[in-house]
Formats: structure tokens, C-alpha cells, sequence
């Protein structure tokens, strides 16, 4: 192995560790040993769950003294119910003199910066689930999970203070190291890691949070992107209540976005409120010195309120939403303690369809790290731990089997709630509101809202329905229980990839139809094109290309899109916007279709040519999301192709709409995959200088 030793001043505690290393620990019931690395919400969780289970458990946490940190977290109710189910229902409502307790949400409320209302949704037992929804403080929260895990599992079980840095699998347990501090009579920082352990076990958790090293040691290399946006947040108690003390406010524009909602019952009961506030910005609204990605990928850097303050400079909450209308977004940063307000920058990375390792496994974060939009960080990682506590009770010490089959259940469905989150969850709604009316008066803002309230409550439902667990043990895709649209065609044998109007109409800056937009532009998608088209040619593999060109003669004017669209009637061959964008440029043998509708297969050859040669999967990039993609997606799977959308490589003029169809496609029509998830197929393939040796 790595040749860790317990080393540690104290006998008693290195004799304890001596008796770990080498060998499964005795057992407290026939189940065996689990291990679980990182003692966060979801790793507490999945230790109560397996002792429920009838396992030996033993957790690491990094943190040799876990404290009350962090902010607000909401708790959706399928998630809720997971806690309920382990006997932590009074725990969460238990306003004593140890417990702030969660509020059980009411409602959430969406309005503009003016302070126009677009949305109320009711929440939690209001809208009629079996569970309630939570707004908590995360710290309280986790202190309360860690005192429950002490008691349960017993305090010599739960390891704080212990640093995860390897593994080692064999064919009878997994064995995990760990620094340690040097003494463990040390009780205050800074801790010294210079001590060693190991400890062996049956199977293992990884649940060790965002960035999790036994991810890292499972599938090295892994990159996390920046976004582009950012997160302040911060607490402070007010002498006041939103609405009946129990609702959230979710306000802002397109491009800074606020939530705020109160996070102690005991302070509700008062008629007072712990509030909790976070603004959810992009980088291209900050100071010039605060733009770029920052140094590190970070939830803790503490702020001063200058960097963001001037972004809610004249933002007005609804009318009645305070009790005490003199309150406005200003004062309450202004009455924000100073020094207590943290920045979340957020990285992305691409969800993966593999967890599971022989006898490893990872869970929440780990697992599936989520962009914090729709409340769903912690309530997926609690549908983590309930298939998890069901595969294991029933595997019948086929721990490796059991293993495969919680990652059967959970690794699809979180993976499309990442993918969803991308998309900004529940604050698109404010983009579509101020892409509609958002400079208009309060007048023509309230009329807006009253004649768009179905699509307005339809596209807020949609979301929600599909990418959480909202309404507790009913049937939800995120909670891997199944829905009417869950199905996934997969790769085939023979890919093409076809290549829809990326042209320079959509690229070059000043064009009537440029689509720049960082979020969700054609500019973006053609640069994330490039490395798919140069692996679909270094495999020898076919590519095509759509143009969209009209007669200059006037010969196309009775085609119906040309009547709904007039303005792209000036797209003719002559005109340089039409041609194709020289970063995807068709090399010699790759064929150009020329089209005068959405779709690419109607009006052109292009079903006959797939045929003649054997094509059964369309690898679709190209623009737009809503208009020529969706077309051709839907032709391609009634002419019997799978069709599968990498989601980077294609864009549309906004994000709603953008991200819209792209989860509509999806459900209905294709497989929406991240690039990553293509690249990895177009992988299995020879090279083309194989293929041609052995032809």
C-alpha cells in the first residue's frame, strides 16, 4: 500500500488505529463495515442511513473542530422526507435551547427590481406535499446531523480531524489513509497533519463535497470551469417578516438575481427574522478588477460589501412584503455585519454517468457537483442516501453489486438536475420578465404579467417537476423514481455528425442576428464545436453541413418560413453572412447541404445520403437551439436516427429559450449529453490511419 502508519502521541488512540489497519473492523451486526469519508450533511446523512441499515460505520471528516459555518440552505420536500424517515423529524422542528430549527416554507415569491410580482408559488405542505419544505441554517443543520451521529453510531466512530489522501482496494475490503494532526491533545488551530492512519472496511463513500479527493483518486484530471457568476451572501436578524415570516423572495433582474428567506422558527415565533440573503451576479456587471476567473474555486472568501453593493441601487421589494415598509435591499446590506458576508464563485463540471469503483462509491457533491440554483444541493445528496440505504440493505453482501446498483438508480437522474441547473434554474423567469418588459412602466410590467400567467406558471412548474424532489415520495426524474419522459436512446454504431448553420450571420459582431451571448450564444457554440469536428475527422468518421441560401431571383418567395421570416430573405449566395464560420470550415469529402427551412432533412437529400451509408446516429451541433436544432432533431428521430445533442455545441439568441428547448428535446425527441459524454463515444472508434491500414 502507501506505508501508512498510525502515528499519534496519544496510545490509546494508536492502539485504536493499529487494530484498523490490515483488516475489516469487528462488526456490530453480520451487515459488515462501511466507511465514510466526509462528516458534511450528505456523509452524516449516509452514515445514519447504514447504521439504520445494520452496518458498522465509521465517518472522517477533515475538520478537526466542525463548527456552526455557512448560510442559508432550503431542503425540498421529497429530501425532507429522507430525514424523516431517519427519526430527525422533531430534531428539525425543535426550537429548545440547542435548536434554531428550520422554517417550513410557505411560499416563494418572484418579482422584478421594480418590485413587480410575476410569480407566488405556494411551498411544502402549502402546495399539498406529505413533507415540509425547510429554509434552515446550514450550520445548525450540520451540528445537529454530527450530534446525531455521535449518539447513534458512537462518539470513537465519528473521526474528525482526519485528511483523506489514498485508497487501496483488494479482493476482501477497501483501506483508506489519512493525515491526521500531529497530537491529539491539539484543540485549536493551526493543526499540524503530519500524523498517519488507515482504516479498512467492506465498502466506502465518498462524500467528501465539491472538491472531493476521493473523486479526484477515482477519475484524476478532472477540470472545473468558471461560469462567469458569483454569489455574496450573507445573514443578519431583522425586526420584521416577509410576508407571514415563513415566505421567500426571489427578485432581481437577468443578470443579478436575489434570494432572501428567514432561517430560525424560534426567531419567527418572536416576530422577528433571521434572514438570510444571497445575490446571484455575472462577472461582466462587476468592476473591471473583479472580472476574469478568480484565483481559486472558493465558498469562504470573505467580502467587503463594495465589490456589490451599487448592483441594488434603487431595487424596490414588493409592496406589503416587509411589515416595515422604510425596509429596502440597501439597508439591509447596509445592517449586514461587516466581515461576515462570503463570495461563492461557481465552477462547473460536467456530471459523470460512472460513481462506482469495485468497493467505492461517492454521494452528494462528490458525485455530482451542483451549480446552487433551485434549491438542490443538499436535497440531492438526501435522494443519494435513500437509494443508497436501499440498494445496501438488500444486496446480501454483494457490497460491490449493491454499490452498482445505487449508482443505477441516482447517477442519470442527478446528472440531468446538473445539466438543468446549468440553465439558472427559477432565475430564467426573471430573465424572460426583463427581456420583456423590463424597461416598460409598473403599468405595462402588471399587464405583461397578467396575459402571460399560464406560460409564466408552466415554465417555472416544468422546472421544478423535472429537477427536484418537490413533491415527496411522488414520481420525480430527480429522485430517480421514473417519469413519463425518462427515456434515453443512446449511441449507435455509425455516427454522422451534422453540422446546422453555423454561419457568420450569427458570429460576426454588428450582424442583425448575432447571438454573443455568453450564457447560451452561437459564438460559444462554434468554438465548442471545433474539438467534436476535429475528433469526428481524426476517426475518419462522415461530417455534413447545412447553409440556409434563397434564390436571388425571387423564386423562393412563396416558401411559408420565408413569409414568417421576411428579413432572412436576403440570404443569398452572394451575401458573405451566409457562409459557413471559418473555425468549422468543410474540408474536401464533407458534404454541404443547402436548405431553405428548419429542418435539414426536409427539401434535401440528406435522408438518402445518411442511408447510403449506413449512418444510425445523428451527432447534432449547430444553431439555433429553438429553431433549425429542434427541427432537425425532430425529423431525424421520426426518419428512426438517434439523434444526441452535445449541449455546449449548440445556441440560440437567450437562455430561456436556449435552455427551454434543449430540456424539451430531451424528454421528447433526442439525448441532450454534455460534450464530454460524445467525445468519450467518438473515443471507441479507431483512427482513421487504423481503419485504413486494416481496410
Amino acid at each position: 500500500g502507501e506505508g501508512f502508519v498510525p502515528q499519534h502521541s496519544s496510545s490509546a488512540q494508536a492502539l485504536d488505529e493499529v487494530a484498523a489497519v490490515g483488516g475489516a473492523m469487528s462488526h456490530q451486526s453480520g451487515k459488515g463495515t462501511a466507511l465514510v469519508v466526509g462528516g458534511g450533511i450528505g456523509g452524516l446523512a449516509a452514515a445514519l442511513a447504514l447504521h439504520k441499515a445494520g452496518f458498522r460505520v465509521e465517518v472522517f471528516e477533515q475538520a478537526p473542530n466542525p463548527a456552526e459555518v455557512g448560510a442559508g440552505i432550503n431542503i425540498l420536500p421529497g429530501a425532507v422526507q429522507v430525514l424523516h424517515d431517519l427519526g430527525l423529524a422533531e430534531a428539525l422542528k425543535s426550537t429548545g435551547k440547542s435548536g434554531g430549527a428550520g422554517v417550513q416554507t410557505s411560499e416563494l415569491v418572484y418579482c422584478a427590481a421594480s418590485g413587480t410580482v410575476i410569480l407566488r408559488e405556494k411551498r411544502g405542505l402549502e402546495a399539498g406535499c406529505k413533507a415540509p419544505q425547510y429554509s434552515i441554517h446550514r450550520g445548525w443543520l450540520h451540528m445537529m446531523l454530527l450530534a446525531t451521529a455521535r449518539e447513534r453510531l458512537g462518539d470513537d466512530h465519528v473521526h474528525c480531524g482526519h485528511s483523506f489522501q489514498s485508497l487501496e482496494q483488494t479482493q476482501d475490503g477497501v483501506t483508506a489513509h489519512f493525515l491526521v494532526p500531529s497530537s491529539s491533545e491539539e484543540k485549536k488551530a493551526p493543526w499540524h497533519f503530519t500524523g498517519k492512519a488507515s482504516f479498512t472496511g467492506d465498502f466506502m463513500v465518498g462524500a467528501d463535497g465539491l472538491k472531493s479527493k476521493v473523486r479526484a483518486h477515482l477519475f484524476p484530471g478532472e477540470k472545473a470551469v468558471f461560469t462567469g457568476w458569483r454569489i455574496y451572501r450573507g445573514v443578519l436578524e431583522i425586526d420584521s417578516q416577509i410576508y407571514d415570516g415563513k415566505s421567500m423572495l426571489l427578485y432581481g433582474t437577468g443578470t443579478a438575481a436575489c434570494v432572501l428567506y428567514p432561517v430560525c422558527e424560534r426567531r419567527r415565533q418572536a416576530g422577528k427574522t433571521l434572514l438570510n440573503w444571497g445575490i446571484n451576479c455575472h462577472n461582466s456587471i462587476l468592476a473591471p478588477n473583479l472580472q476574469g476567473e478568480p484565483p481559486e474555486e472558493s465558498w469562504t472568501r470573505r467580502v467587503g460589501k463594495e465589490e456589490f453593493v451599487h448592483l441594488v441601487d434603487g431595487w424596490k421589494f414588493p409592496e406589503g412584503s416587509f411589515k416595515d415598509p422604510s425596509i429596502d435591499f440597501s439597508k439591509l446590506l447596509k445592517d449586514t455585519p461587516d466581515g461576515s458576508i462570503t463570495c461563492y464563485t461557481l465552477f462547473d463540471r460536467d456530471p459523470t454517468p460512472v460513481w462506482t469503483v469495485g468497493r467505492v462509491t461517492l454521494l452528494g457533491d462528490a458525485a455530482h457537483p451542483l451549480l446552487p440554483f433551485g434549491s438542490q444541493g443538499a436535497g440531492q445528496a438526501l435522494l443519494d442516501v435513500e437509494a443508497l440505504y436501499t440498494a445496501m440493505s438488500s444486496c446480501k453482501g454483494d457490497w460491490k453489486a449493491g454499490l452498482k446498483a445505487y449508482e443505477a438508480v441516482r447517477a442519470d437522474a442527478a446528472g440531468k438536475v446538473v445539466l438543468s441547473n446549468r440553465g439558472m434554474g427559477p432565475t430564467k423567469l426573471l430573465k424572460m420578465f426583463e427581456d420583456a418588459v423590463g424597461t416598460k412602466t409598473l403599468a405595462e410590467q402588471a399587464q405583461w404579467v397578467k396575459e402571460n400567467q399560464e406560460e409564466i406558471a408552466g415554465f417555472s412548474n416544468d422546472y421544478r417537476k423535472n429537477v427536484s424532489a418537490e413533491s415527496g415520495h411522488a414520481s420525480t426524474g430527480a429522485s430517480g423514481r421514473g417519469t413519463p419522459f425518462d427515456g434515453i436512446m443512446g449511441f449507435g454504431k455509425s455516427p454522422v455528425l451534422l453540422v446546422v448553420d453555423f454561419c457568420d450571420a450569427y458570429t460576426k459582431p454588428g450582424s442583425p442576428w448575432y447571438c454573443g451571448d455568453p450564457a447560451c450564444g452561437v459564438v460559444g457554440a462554434v468554438a465548442q464545436s471545433v474539438d467534436v469536428l476535429a475528433k469526428m475527422r481524426e476517426k475518419g468518421l462522415p461530417v455534413v453541413f447545412t447553409r440556409v441560401v434563397f434564390n436571388k431571383d425571387g423564386l423562393d418567395k412563396g416558401i411559408m418560413f420565408l413569409r414568417k421570416v421576411p428579413t432572412i430573405a436576403c440570404w443569398t449566395e452572394d451575401n458573405p453572412l451566409t457562409h459557413i464560420c471559418k473555425e468549422v470550415l468543410p474540408i474536401e469529402g464533407e458534404d454541404v447541404m443547402i436548405k431553405k427551412c428548419p429542418g435539414a432533412f426536409f427539401g434535401t437529400p440528406l435522408l438518402t445520403h445518411l442511408i447510403s451509408r449506413g449512418v444510425d446516429t445523428v451527432l447534432l451541433v449547430g444553431c439555433s437551439t429553438s429553431g433549425c436544432i429542434r427541427a432537425t432533431a425532430l425529423e431525424g428521430m421520426q426518419y428512426g436516427f438517434r439523434v444526441v445533442i452535445p449541449r455546449e455545441c449548440v445556441g440560440d439568441r437567450a437562455p430561456a429559450v436556449h435552455e427551454a428547448n434543449l430540456h424539451d428535446c430531451h424528454a421528447k425527441i433526442c439525448d441532450v449529453l454534455p460534450k464530454s459524454a460524445v467525445l468519450d463515444y467518438l473515443d471507441t472508434f479507431p483512427n482513421a490511419a487504423k481503419k485504413a491500414r486494416r481496410a
